[in-house]
Formats: structure tokens, C-alpha cells, sequence
């Protein structure tokens, strides 16, 4: 099974418009805060990053950042992929946190922090926020004004350009989605993202890429049962996840 996927409209459109924009708030190291980008021909990446995701988004912090979930194949279409975080330094290491890449960018853009932490709470969010925004980070060395003020800049301008609101309650949001994926799971798995496969998938197959995530999760380094799941990635002619378990647990 071999899809040729390609970079999502929207992200094309934003790296496009952050070259360009990038002049107009010079005080930003990226417009959105993120480094963008997709390499379909990356196959390292940290081993925790799972085999069948496509990074698109680094962070610059702790190694964390965003990739595009293909569930082994059954999302054809990246523009309507989800969106999982990757934090290697967490023990929560991966977590769904949008539906597809417009809600990502509505809620990194305008609700970071939802994305960054978990919260409990809309409430416990909320303090947070409020907590962050009073904090002054002015110095000699950083100015804190002029930082919101071109983050403002960006804001209004990605209203307009590409129709990123403020999805309300961004907690909430975030709980339902991982709700809704659990409803859809058929097999769990240790990286809380589990197998989500069609009704006509052999339960052995749904076992097997189930054990991919869990090997991943747990950073296995057992070369015998990692080379020998890549090759069954290999006949089932999911290259690039067999490459990439290679890649990552093995390097």
C-alpha cells in the first residue's frame, strides 16, 4: 500500500505568506512562531515521533512539534489529517490535539498555550492565560511591547487571510476530539493514540501495528523484533514506516 501523499494546501499557503509577512514583524523569529515545513523523505526524526505521522512543525523547545497522523494509511488526504504533538521530553510524549490542520493553526495561533500543557479545565486554562499575560518581560535585552504588538499584527492578518478564528473553549475542544477518537479506536495502545482500522481489518494486522506504536512509545531497542516488524511493514509495502522504525529506534 503505497499513497503519495503531498503538502496541505493551507500549509503551502502559510509558509508561502510567512516569507513575505516575516518583513512586516522583523521582532518575530517566524510569523506564526513555528519553523514549517514537510520532508516526505525524512525517516529519522526521535523515537517517539510515530512511524506513520509527517512532521510539519518544530517548536525550537525541547524538541517538541506537531505531525500529521496518516493511521497507517487510512487517512489518504493530508489536508484532512489530524494533528498529534510530539514531546519527547514528556511522559505523555504523544497527543492528539486537532482535528485537522486548520483547527491546529486556529488554536496554536490564538490558544498556544492549550497546545503546549494540559489542562484539567476551561477554568484552570483560563488562569493560566491570565497569569501569562500579566507577567512584563521587558528587559534590556527583549522588547516585551513590541513582541505583542507584531504577535497582534499577525493575528489580524491571518483572520483575513486564511479564516483562523478563536475556536471557543479550547480545553473543551481538545477533550472531545480525544473522546471521539477513543470511540473510534479498535485497538489501545500504550502512546494514547491506539488503532483505528476498518471493520474488515484482520485483528492480527490491528495487533501488529498496535505493538509498532508500543515499541515506539517505550523506546525499544531490541534489534531482533524491531527489524523483523519493519520487514512485515516492508511486505505490506509501508515504506516509509518501515524505514522509519528502522530509523528511529535503530540509529
Amino acid at each position: 500500500m503505497i499513497i503519495e501523499y503531498r503538502t496541505p494546501t493551507l500549509l503551502q499557503q502559510i509558509i508561502r505568506w510567512e516569507r513575505e509577512f516575516s518583513r512586516e514583524v522583523e521582532y518575530l523569529e517566524t510569523p506564526t512562531g513555528l519553523f514549517l515545513g514537510v520532508d516526505f523523505n525524512e525517516k529519522e526524526g526521535y523515537f517517539c515521533t510515530p512511524v506513520d505521522s509527517f512532521p510539519f512543525a518544530r517548536t525550537g523547545g525541547d524538541g517538541i512539534h506537531y505531525a500529521l497522523l496518516t493511521d497507517f494509511g487510512l487517512v489518504k488526504d493530508l489536508d484532512e489529517a489530524p494533528v498529534i504533538r510530539v514531546s519527547p521530553m514528556d511522559s505523555d510524549r504523544v497527543r492528539l490535539v486537532a482535528r485537522n490542520l486548520h483547527d491546529f493553526f486556529s488554536l496554536h495561533l490564538f490558544d498556544e498555550l492549550a497546545l503546549l500543557n494540559e489542562f484539567s479545565s476551561e477554568e484552570a486554562y483560563l488562569e493560566s492565560v491570565r497569569k501569562e499575560d500579566a507577567r512584563d518581560l521587558n528587559s534590556e535585552w527583549f522588547d516585551h511591547d513590541r513582541w505583542k504588538r507584531e504577535k497582534q499584527k499577525v493575528l489580524n492578518e491571518v483572520q483575513g487571510r486564511f479564516n483562523l478564528t478563536p475556536i471557543p473553549k479550547p480545553v473543551q475542544y481538545l477533550q472531545e476530539i480525544r473522546f471521539e477518537r477513543s470511540l473510534q479506536i479498535t485497538t489501545l495502545t500504550e502512546d494514547s493514540l491506539g488503532i483505528m482500522a476498518p471493520p474488515s481489518e484482520a485483528q492480527e494486522k490491528e495487533l501488529f501495528l498496535a505493538s509498532i506504536r508500543n515499541l515506539q512509545h517505550t523506546f525499544s531497542s531490541n534489534k531482533v523484533i524491531i527489524e523483523r516488524h519493519a520487514n512485515e511493514l516492508f511486505k505490506m509495502r509501508m515504506t516509509h514506516e518501515a524505514e522509519s522504525l528502522l530509523a528511529r529506534l535503530l540509529r
